[in-house]
């Protein structure tokens, strides 16, 4: 059921992309000269638009999820201390568990 739902959503997805990259193939200049005309003229390049455009997207997304993975750092450190906790008092219980089996019938040996 998911790689059919994974199906329904990639390709359109895909052609989308492709669609747009197939219609803005046109160079743009991308200057990174904050003030143009000056003697650091060769601060810019051509690409493609499309190229531009998914790049953005891309650096976005990464910077997004960057953004989120940092944020949430404190979070995963606190439930991976309460995994390790839960753990130990797991494993508590069922020592205690086994001792009480023995306290109650004292044929039973310690471990099976």
């Amino acid at each position: 059921m998911r790689s059919l739902l994974r199906l329904l959503v990639y390709i359109p997805l895909g052609l989308l992309i492709l669609y747009f990259a197939l219609a803005n193939r046109g160079s743009v200049k991308i200057s990174l000269d904050p003030f143009p005309g000056g003697a650091a003229s060769n601060l810019s390049f051509e690409a493609p638009l499309f190229l531009v455009v998914l790049t953005s997207v891309a650096v976005g997304v990464l910077a997004g999820g960057l953004s989120s993975w940092l944020t949430h750092a404190p979070l995963r450190r606190t439930a991976k201390q309460a995994r390790a906790e839960a753990s130990k008092v797991k494993s508590e219980i069922e020592q205690l568990r086994q001792q009480t089996l023995v306290e109650i019938d004292p044929k039973r040996k310690r471990g099976g």
